[in-house]
């Protein structure tokens, strides 16, 4: 087992972005070409997201903020607030994977080289694979069925209202979106407008699940490592010869792990500070769409909260698996027998208790912890800010 056995689905995800997926120096498949069509797909997805933000804006000034009626009001904001941050949280993705992807290679190169072998006792190989796996595979399942369910929505209740008697034909698309063409009334604007919004969001969605995926690989990659770092320091033995070269060893091993975080954290600090600042206002608008718009519009935000909490939720939940795991480097040392080594050896595994003191913890542009206690804290804020809003109406 290697770490290119892992990238199954982060290697779907990169056929959704439509771009080429990661290779590096050791992984078993050729490099491939980056085909003109994936880069026209891409160009074009990329251009529909960039466009739906600046046309939610558009629409909501032209038409939500004109509304007299309070409720209305706070209506159309909220469904504007959470339409916005859903896009602009995928093209926060599709910035930050694009701009840092010889970095991601970089960095996986250096995880395939130090990937220990199905000989050493000492890591838990299997076990972490399947957890990823695991996983990822219910992240890419949730977020193709998102993709299904929001793309084929406005469709579906377009074919409803054709055949129940008494209903007007409404038009809507996924999102409240201003089209420089008739989108009312007009099949083929509507159908041009359904299409702009679906290969936006293709592309996207393809981001999201290359982005998830990844924050999934690497955390365990770390705790792999921290995992097999503590195991060692439980098994070593002062009293054995070549322990003090060992520790020598696992010191410096300790130290590059240290350093492989700090550039998983500067690669996905965009991404945690995106996903921080659009989930804690999605969270909030979302719910207040859900309790103010009609039944069908409603359901569609359901599913928009649901893929912000998840979405939230892995993140902050993946950065306190890799504390956790380093925290368990200070323990182990502390439990060896050093009361029987000489003094060189007491004060390497000093040095090496000293540097494990503070459990690792990825933050935010060093500001907020990537952790539970602060995906609660968001939650609370939101929770805040829906309470507020929905005073108003």
């Amino acid at each position: 087992m290697q770490l290119h056995d892992h990238m199954k689905y982060i290697d779907f995800g990169c056929w959704m972005a439509c771009i080429p997926r990661y290779q590096w120096k050791g992984r078993p498949t050729e490099r491939q070409l980056y085909a003109s069509e994936q880069w026209i797909v891409f160009l074009l997805g990329s251009i529909c997201q960039i466009y739906q933000i600046a046309g939610v804006l558009i629409y909501w000034y032209c038409n939500g903020r004109l509304a007299t009626d309070t409720g209305t009001f706070v209506a159309q904001l909220s469904e504007m607030c959470s339409s916005f941050c859903l896009t602009f949280v995928g093209f926060c993705n599709v910035y930050a994977i694009s701009i840092n992807r010889n970095q991601i290679e970089t960095l996986l190169e250096e995880l395939h080289q130090i990937y220990p072998r199905c000989t050493k006792s000492h890591y838990r190989c299997q076990h972490y694979f399947d957890m990823a796996m695991r996983i990822m595979r219910i992240e890419f399942l949730f977020y193709m069925v998102f993709y299904v369910y929001y793309n084929s929505a406005p469709v579906l209740l377009l074919l409803w209202e054709h055949l129940h008697e008494g209903y007007d034909l409404s038009f809507k698309t996924q999102t409240n979106t201003w089209f420089p063409w008739k989108v009312q009334g007009s099949a083929l604007g509507f159908g041009m407008a359904v299409l702009s919004i679906t290969v936006g969001s293709f592309v996207g969605v393809g981001f999201s699940i290359v982005t998830q995926n990844l924050v999934c690989l690497l955390s365990f990659q770390l705790k792999l490592h921290y995992d097999g770092i503590s195991s060692q320091l439980e098994s070593l033995d002062c009293r054995r010869p070549g322990a003090h070269k060992k520790l020598r060893i696992l010191i410096a091993y300790h130290c590059r792990i240290l350093q492989l975080g700090d550039q998983v954290n500067d690669i996905l600090n965009f991404v945690f500070g995106s996903s921080l600042v659009g989930a804690t206002i999605a969270i909030c608008m979302s719910s207040v769409s859900i309790l103010l718009l009609d039944f069908a519009s409603a359901f569609k935000y359901v599913s928009s909260l649901v893929a912000f909490v998840l979405y939230n939720f892995v993140i902050c939940y993946m950065g306190t698996e890799v504390t956790l795991a380093s925290g368990k480097v200070l323990p182990a040392a502390f439990y060896n027998n050093w009361y029987e080594g000489d003094l060189a050896y007491r004060r390497m595994l000093l040095i090496l208790m000293m540097r494990a003191t503070k459990p690792y913890m990825w933050r935010t542009y060093k500001l907020a912890p990537v952790s539970i206690t602060t995906y609660m804290a968001t939650l609370k804020f939101s929770y805040q800010m829906f309470t507020c809003v929905r005073s108003l109406k």
